[in-house]
């Protein structure tokens, strides 16, 4: 089977916990699933990872909802000298979620 191939883009935030980026896809089938070519990719240091995977395993709790923000998998990356954990999520832009904010508060 072949892996998961992603190529880190731009930054979006830093966080206490990592960085969330944009990524493009190399390969547009994994596991049987076709991801979009645009993703966003969280990232932290492996040795602590432990919150960012439990919230890639509530999130594939909640897969089949459409008002859940999609999990495509997780994998791990060794970047700078460093061992990165990974979590690949549906890329929604920032004024995307604003329009959905504002409709359900009736703004």
């Amino acid at each position: 089977m072949v892996g998961l191939s992603w190529k880190r883009g731009t930054t979006l935030r830093e966080g206490g916990f990592g960085a969330n980026s944009l990524a493009s896809t190399l390969n547009a089938l994994f596991c049987g699933v076709t991801l979009p070519s645009l993703m966003a990719l969280k990232s932290c240091n492996f040795n602590a990872s432990q919150s960012l995977k439990e919230e890639a395993e509530i999130l594939l709790m909640f897969k089949h909802s459409p008002y859940i923000v999609q999990c495509f998998g997780a994998n791990v990356s060794f970047d700078d000298n460093v061992i990165l954990y990974n979590l690949l999520l549906e890329y929604v832009p920032e004024q995307a979620l604003l329009l959905v904010f504002r409709t359900s508060i009736n703004c």
